[in-house]
This record gives C-alpha cells, sequence and structure tokens, in this order.
C-alpha cells in the first residue's frame, strides 16, 4: 500500500495516522488485498455502500464494542464521509495494537469525486410526499430516488 503521514484531500488529520489515495483504495479493493472498515452510522450506509465482498461495517458508534471482531492481521483501510471518523479510528487501531491501517483520504466524497463505483441503497423516506430529495432527506446527497 503506499500510504502518506498526512492528508491531501482533507483538512482532518491525527499524528501517527496513515492516509490512502481513493484511487490507490479502489485498485486494492477491486483486487482483494484489503479490507474496507466502513464506519459510518446506519442511516448514513443505508443511503450509499460499497458493493465489494471484503467490506466490515462497523459504526464509530459502537467501534470499541465491535473491535474484536475485526481482524488484525489483514490489511484495513477505514472508511467514511469526509474522512474524519475514520481519521479518528484508525488512530484507535492503531492504539489497539492494528499495523496495517490506513484513512481513505478525503472519505466517501473524494471516492465520488472521482468517480469510482458505490451503490445507492434505499433512502430514508421524510415527509408527507414519502419521497427523498436533495432538500428532504437532510443527507446533502444528490436524492436518493
Amino acid at each position: 500500500m503506499n500510504l502518506t503521514d498526512k492528508p491531501i484531500i482533507q483538512d482532518f488529520d491525527l499524528e501517527g495516522v496513515k492516509h490512502i489515495s481513493v484511487q490507490e483504495a479502489f485498485e486494492l479493493i477491486s483486487a482483494d488485498q484489503v479490507f474496507f472498515l466502513d464506519v459510518r452510522e446506519e442511516d448514513e450506509q443505508a443511503l450509499e455502500f460499497f458493493d465489494f465482498q471484503n467490506v466490515f461495517f462497523y459504526p464509530m458508534s459502537a467501534i470499541m464494542e465491535n473491535i474484536q471482531f475485526i481482524p488484525k492481521e489483514i490489511p484495513l483501510i477505514v472508511v467514511c464521509n469526509e474522512g474524519v471518523r475514520s481519521c479518528k479510528v484508525a488512530n484507535v487501531l492503531n492504539r489497539q495494537g492494528f499495523t496495517t491501517v490506513a484513512n481513505l483520504d478525503g472519505g466517501i466524497y473524494a471516492w465520488k469525486a472521482k468517480k469510482l463505483p458505490i451503490v445507492k441503497g434505499m433512502a430514508i423516506k421524510t415527509g408527507a410526499s414519502n419521497s427523498c430529495s436533495p432538500d428532504s432527506c437532510g443527507c446533502g446527497c444528490d436524492g436518493c430516488g
């Protein structure tokens, strides 16, 4: 894995956390050489998700309750929307003895900016019209329809 000590896209950083570009991450996950650890919350993951075999989903809010289920012996790329929460979780994993952990620099927003594959999921329906649009769901997406 080609890792950097400082992120290139995102502003948030923690000392000791390594970062990986979205292009590098895409190539590695496509070749089954790494696992993604998606730390977004359930409502975010329901809106869009990765369609790769090697993806763990443990929300940041429950990461310590699930840490024993995350294998230490495989390379992990921690993922969230912007790279902030994933950077924090990568830091926690480093401190818990995980040796090959990287933060996805810029998160899913950077992933989508490069037009890399992501699956639109089931929208959380809101309002009287029972539909999701950029103005109604509050997630900042381009409409979940």
